[in-house]
């Protein structure tokens, strides 16, 4: 997207249909913003919500049926922003786009990029420019022919057995979950030393992230509300920094004791860890790929970075689907362990209408991973995967009256008489004399013989025609009905 940008006269060149999709889901709501007043870009941010709801890969029936009825109110609040003009037949044919989504199905099974990808590719195929349509014959050709043949090599590499970039491999089942939680690590393997206080900040983080571990937790607490004074402040430090020695003594007291719930994983999970930690460069978790700072710096695009923020209503603001986020306001700086399943990316846009420190926090969807749905989700009318209800349609009417429906580069013509036939439009005019025409021309077939009829219908139609020479049209008329009869 950048290579598209004119830093001359700031304009996007060469943009092609998914540009136009990427900038009108992603960084149009984000920059228009800062340049239009709330009411219209609240307008124009409901507009691009829609468009969000319509392309995610799963689309709730009762979403697209809610979205129609929003529809009518955000078209109803562009008419009072935009001039007439911008009205075609293209903005008109946006409220029908929820209907055809429950008729057909999600829209990304539907629109045209696979086929625009795959017309680039037949392009590539052109070596000879004065036969172009040879050269995609037999490219395409050859390649069904090696398509063939690549699904019966098992012990070659083919694009089809081809394991993905970024693929972690298979996880092992395990009766904890917090065991299930792995990555594969990438480069070249280093060995850090933890202090006591970065070992016990990660195991107490692992203990209390693991949901077996629930009535432990639970028991524990109570434990310390009955050995402490009731009202004390300092009960849940107490509980972080002595939980993992009284787990420990809990689960051997049991495991001697032969207790069937004492499995080889539970006791594993209560034993201290190494004071020697793993450490790796790059991981791949969950499909996606993380690097390290360091050799990220290196690197166009930037992939790393692990952070906790505070969710206040002070470093946190969410308006229209939008979430924006104070990169000052870090939280957890000296506890900032998370498991490898709970790494998600996320994207930070700069957000030009709150300041330099304020980001847009963009979530994206990787394309070969999906989110298999339950069987106790099935009675869901569900049109595909993903998630059409993680973006809230509502439109606001409150401010709608505050909008300026004039233009500051017109003079104000204020209508204060009604129209009257003298201030009538000439069109109006022209069509009541076309109509008057046209039944004396019916009345002239009927009484005037044929001769002169032709040369009277000429004078007729000249004065249909010009309406400047109507008044010498009838008279004409009547000078030959006069000489007929």
């Amino acid at each position: 997207m950048s290579k598209k940008v004119a830093q001359n006269d700031s304009r996007l060149l060469g943009l092609k249909s998914h540009d136009c999709h990427v900038i009108m889901q992603r960084l149009l709501p984000v920059g228009c913003r800062s340049l239009v007043t709330k009411n219209i870009w609240s307008t124009i941010v409901e507009l691009c919500t829609f468009f969000k709801q319509l392309c995610a890969s799963t689309v709730n029936v009762s979403d697209m049926v809610e979205a129609q009825k929003q529809l009518v109110l955000i078209l109803c609040k562009l008419e009072r922003i935009f001039p007439p003009a911008f009205f075609d037949i293209m903005i008109h044919l946006v409220l029908h786009l929820p209907e055809e989504a429950i008729l057909g199905g999600p829209v990304h099974m539907r629109w045209m990029y696979p086929f625009e990808r795959y017309l680039k590719r037949l392009k590539d195929y052109v070596r000879n420019a004065a036969k172009p349509e040879g050269s995609i014959a037999e490219g395409y050709v050859v390649d069904e022919a090696l398509t063939f043949c690549s699904r019966y090599f098992d012990d070659v590499e083919t694009r089809f057995n081809r394991p993905d970039m970024n693929d972690d491999g298979m996880h092992p089942t395990r009766q904890l979950s917090v065991f299930e939680s792995q990555c594969k690590p990438l480069g070249k393997q280093s060995y850090v030393e933890l202090d006591n206080n970065d070992r016990d900040k990660a195991e107490f983080y692992i203990l209390n992230n693991s949901p077996e571990l629930e009535p432990y937790l639970n028991e524990h607490k109570q434990e310390l509300h009955v050995r402490l004074r009731e009202g004390c402040l300092n009960i849940n430090e107490v509980h972080r920094t002595e939980f993992a020695g009284w787990f420990f003594e809990k689960i051997y007291a049991m495991h001697r004791m032969q207790a069937p719930e004492v499995t080889t994983e539970l006791l594993s999970l209560s034993s201290k860890t190494n004071m020697v930690v793993s450490s790796y460069p790059a991981c791949i978790v969950n499909g996606v790929r993380f690097v390290t700072h360091d050799r990220d710096v290196r690197l166009r695009t930037q992939n790393s970075g692990v952070s906790w923020f505070k969710c206040d209503s002070k470093h946190m603001v969410t308006e229209n689907n939008i979430t924006s986020i104070d990169i000052n306001g870090e939280a957890y700086k000296d506890d900032q362990f998370i498991l490898a399943s709970q790494a998600k990316q996320v994207f930070y846009v700069a957000d030009p209408s709150r300041g330099p420190n304020w980001c847009v926090v963009q979530h994206v969807k990787h394309r070969s991973i999906w989110d298999i749905t339950d069987d106790g989700l099935s009675d869901i009318d569900l049109l595909q995967h993903n998630s059409s209800s993680n973006f809230t349609l509502f439109v606001d009417l409150c401010n709608l009256q505050e909008i300026n429906l004039l233009r500051r580069d017109q003079d104000v013509i204020p209508i204060v008489q009604p129209v009257t036939n003298a201030s009538r439009p000439k069109s109006t005019q022209m069509k009541k004399q076309m109509r008057r025409m046209t039944l004396i021309r019916k009345k002239m077939m009927m009484i005037v013989p044929q001769k002169i009829r032709r040369r009277a219908s000429r004078v007729l139609f000249r004065a249909m025609h010009w309406p400047l020479s109507m008044t010498k049209g009838l008279r004409n008329w009547k000078h030959y009905k006069k000489n007929s009869l």
